[in-house]
């Protein structure tokens, strides 16, 4: 049996693997640190050190003294730029990724799992005898690598472009809030690199039957730099734009409170002028008028109008009317004058608007409103 395998290079990667542990079990078990975004940080760290862990179990051969090892292998590797992908866009505030989308990210993670399962299975004799590839050298492990790799550019490429594109937005069509971007794209730029050094030992392996796991240091302790650089600015980036979101909210809801308690401030002014001065009573009164006694525009008083009786401008004031021919027609004082004269002297200028516009409001004709008032 070989001895336990143990140097300076996978204690570094082991540290780096428990520093992501602890990281992604803080963030998702604390509600102080989990964001709508930071969840896939999280997981994108766990991810990481997961895979880091299981090459550093091979790489120190502790599948020689726990051979159940071998049967425990899953490519976490698979999820973890998709999991970043998904952070990014949700940080960016960019549309929602579809499901078939999302789904088309994480779905090569189950095919590779379930190529690996059945490669397994193939490969076992009988109980405690496996005849399995070693992931350093020539076989089914490194072409999966190959093809690893290149799906990971495809998403890097996406997250670039993701990025870029948030970016050329007009600031004011995002949400009034451009969070930094320059952190996300070295952590691409470091990313790169790191595929770069992946890139090499996976050549090494196969073009030059390197069967050593050394090959991948470089790669395996950029991938434990990067749990602690993910680590430390997703959690401060996002935490802080949360906070900036949070303060824009409560200042916006401020300025929305100001101007509503204003608009609200100016249509009572409005509709105490039109009651107190009685102008609906005028059938030659118009906007033009009203807006000049309130020093207003004409279009804001269409809207204060409107926001506050759902009404426009006519319609307000023909209500008006038809409120107050409604008071005089349960008025015997007027018994003796017509319905249309009644009508006429509130405001409307003809008996076919005056009919239609009290039939309009009350679902009834002038005659048959008085007679059930009458009635009473």
């Amino acid at each position: 049996m070989k001895e336990l395998h143990l140097n300076i290079f996978n204690i570094l990667i082991i540290s780096g693997v428990v520093q992501g542990f602890i990281f992604s079990i803080i963030v998702l078990t604390h509600k102080k640190y989990l964001t709508t975004n930071t969840g896939y940080l999280a997981a994108t760290v766990l991810f990481l050190s997961l895979s880091n862990l299981q090459y550093w179990i091979i790489d120190t051969n502790l599948e020689a003294y726990y051979p159940f090892f071998k049967f425990t292998y899953i490519p976490w590797h698979w999820l973890v730029l998709p999991m970043f992908y998904i952070y990014v866009t949700k940080f960016l505030f960019q549309e929602k990724a579809k499901l078939k989308y999302r789904m088309f990210l994480i779905a090569p993670f189950f095919i590779v799992l379930l190529i690996e399962l059945v490669y397994l299975l193939t490969n076992t004799t009988k109980i405690g005898t496996v005849k399995l590839v070693s992931h350093f050298e020539r076989g089914i492990y490194s072409y999966l690598e190959f093809a690893s790799l290149l799906f990971n550019f495809i998403v890097i490429y996406l997250t670039y472009m993701t990025i870029k594109r948030f970016e050329a937005k007009p600031h004011e069509d995002i949400i009034k809030i451009k969070p930094e971007t320059s952190w996300l794209k070295k952590l691409i730029y470091t990313g790169v690199i790191i595929c770069v050094f992946w890139a090499i030992g996976i050549s090494l392996v196969v073009f030059f039957n390197v069967n050593e796991s050394f090959v991948f240091y470089p790669m395996w302790l950029g991938m434990s730099i990067l749990v602690y650089w993910i680590g430390y600015l997703g959690i401060s980036k996002s935490l802080k734009l949360q906070e900036l979101l949070a303060l824009r909210k409560n200042r916006e809801n401020n300025v929305a409170n100001k101007h509503t308690t204003s608009k609200e401030n100016a249509f009572i002014e409005l509709e105490r002028l039109i009651k107190k001065e009685q102008l609906f009573l005028s059938p030659n009164i118009n906007l033009h008028d009203i807006a000049t006694k309130l020093a207003l525009s004409e279009g804001y008083i269409s809207q204060l109008i409107n926001k506050n009786t759902d009404y426009n401008f006519n319609d307000y004031l023909n209500k008006l009317r038809v409120e107050e021919i409604k008071v005089l027609l349960t008025n015997p004082e007027y018994n003796h004058y017509t319905n249309v004269s009644i009508g006429l002297e509130c405001g409307f200028n003809s008996k076919s608007s005056f009919y239609s516009a009290f039939k309009k409001f009350t679902g009834k004709t002038p005659a048959s409103f008085k007679k059930e008032v009458q009635n009473l």
